[in-house]
């Protein structure tokens, strides 16, 4: 897993990566991602709780946005509690979708917040390694995130849980960008 997130996230940042944009039914990605990861939910006995509405497309690489998700969703479920949730909302807000990642773990300490999407950084490295995880996944979503003329960002308080914005530009289909 390691040898392919460090080889996945040099052809990243190289911009050797291809996106091909389609038209996307996000809730329907969000329940595909929840399907993948339910057996990790129930062993964690965390609620995965699909709010992005019917109609919220966005215009996206699918594969790319699913990794994105899952990687999100994967650590929301991680590093949650037992009866804990992991909520995923979208909303538009002018020319930006974003979707949201929210989950009622411990949190994370405000001298973390800033380097949480470099490589290999680990708030609590212990519980990492336990958990298995290479320390690359945030860094991938950041980068990929990017590469579709996007941001991600993180907004937590530690003991509440945390939430992670994917801000994706709002764009019409059949799209052209170079990257």
């Amino acid at each position: 897993n390691l040898v392919n997130d460090i080889s996945e996230l040099s052809l990243i940042e190289s911009g050797a990566v291809q996106l091909h944009f389609d038209r996307l039914l996000l809730r329907s990605l969000v329940n595909e991602v929840f399907t993948g990861l339910a057996p990790r939910s129930q062993q964690q006995q965390v609620q995965l709780h699909n709010e992005v509405s019917e109609e919220m497309h966005v215009v996206a690489d699918r594969r790319r946005l699913e990794q994105i998700l899952t990687n999100l969703v994967d650590n929301a479920i991680k590093f949650n509690k037992p009866q804990g949730e992991v909520v995923v909302s979208a909303a538009t807000k002018d020319d930006v979708i974003e979707i949201n990642v929210r989950d009622t773990g411990v949190g994370i300490a405000p001298e973390h917040l800033s380097r949480v999407f470099e490589r290999f950084y680990r708030v609590d490295k212990a519980r990492s390694r336990e958990l298995g995880g290479t320390g690359l996944g945030l860094a991938i979503v950041k980068h990929l995130t990017r590469a579709h003329g996007g941001d991600a960002e993180l907004r937590s308080e530690y003991g509440q849980g945390c939430e992670f914005i994917i801000k994706l530009p709002k764009r019409n289909f059949p799209v052209t960008v170079s990257l």
